[in-house]
């Protein structure tokens, strides 16, 4: 079997393995769906089958690179790389088989490299396979979706990822606590049971989200400096980990004030309690879309204090 021990996804791993059995694959597929579902194992398990292991040299990726002056990664895969991209798949296959070329973070590509792909994509020369991921098609030129198979990743149903974690060795209580918090995220729960600075990290925001949303406005705007301090030299990574830990929280502030308490992220907690009196529902509503407006912009390394002023604001 091309796949095994995946959460998950049985539609999409009968649609591949029956893909590969007829020899019919095409010369690009689209994996679209939430962070952290398993769009990323799907594909290394793909390639693994394809080429034996993700090191052999006809497996080739696209990232973004890393400026070497400021040490972070640029926002865009730029033409170049998708040029020298392009000379390498013109090369004879070092084992005569398969090229595969998986693109991680697909929305990444700018208009340039977009242009220089799209021939390739069309024609590739010899067994060329493209992979790329991407959180929806619209996140990508329709001249890029047009030419790909798009299989659309959802959420993962509660009980396959407790029944997947006991399989593992985890205890039916860390189990059921991990799918919990994943949110139907089989990366997550996995994330949850192995890192314990990820179980910290989740304490922490916690804290800081009662904190932060419990504060009248000067005190939210001052917290601000302290929740990413000017000289974080990752602030990007730091604001999109403090939005996902935010999210989780208001999540089960507005759970609990609709009384669906089986369906909380965090144990019993007075302090989330009293938040949920606090906040209306008009209230979560403009967080939450000020959420999504911060991480929407994250990519484009916006001024990480004036987002969290604006999240402050609502």
């Amino acid at each position: 079997m091309p796949f095994s021990g995946l959460i998950g996804h049985a539609k999409i791993q009968e649609v591949l393995s029956r893909m590969i059995e007829r020899q019919t694959l095409p010369h690009a597929l689209l994996f679209v769906g939430p962070e952290a579902v398993g769009k990323t194992t799907v594909a290394l398990q793909l390639v693994k089958h394809l080429l034996g292991s993700t090191t052999h040299p006809d497996f080739l990726t696209l990232e973004r690179l890393v400026d070497e002056k400021t040490g972070k990664q640029k926002s865009q895969i730029n033409v170049e790389q998708v040029r020298e991209l392009n000379a390498r798949l013109g090369l004879t296959s070092l084992s005569g088989g398969w090229k595969v070329v998986f693109i991680e973070e697909a929305r990444a590509l700018s208009m340039g490299a977009v242009n220089a792909l799209l021939k390739t994509l069309e024609e590739p020369k010899g067994n060329v396979l493209f992979l790329l991921r991407a959180g929806g098609t619209e996140d990508l030129p329709a001249t890029i979706v047009s030419r790909c198979q798009t299989l659309r990743f959802g959420i993962v149903p509660g009980s396959e990822i407790i029944e997947r974690l006991l399989k593992m060795g985890f205890t039916k209580l860390d189990a059921q606590t991990a799918q919990a918090q994943s949110l139907g995220r089989p990366g997550r729960a996995i994330r949850f049971l192995k890192e314990s600075s990820y179980q910290a990290q989740l304490t922490t925001g916690l804290n800081q989200a009662i904190s932060f949303f419990s504060a009248s406005l000067p005190e939210r705007l001052r917290q601000v400096m302290e929740l990413i301090p000017k000289t974080e030299t990752e602030k990007d990574e730091v604001l999109s980990s403090l939005i996902d830990q935010w999210e989780l929280v208001l999540r089960d502030v507005l759970l609990r004030q609709l009384g669906l308490r089986d369906l909380h992220v965090f144990s019993s907690d007075d302090s989330l309690d009293r938040l949920a009196t606090m906040m209306t529902g008009q209230n979560l509503v403009s967080i939450f879309s000020r959420l999504q407006e911060v991480r929407a912009a994250v990519s484009s390394h916006i001024n990480s204090h004036l987002s969290l002023e604006h999240i402050a604001l609502a």
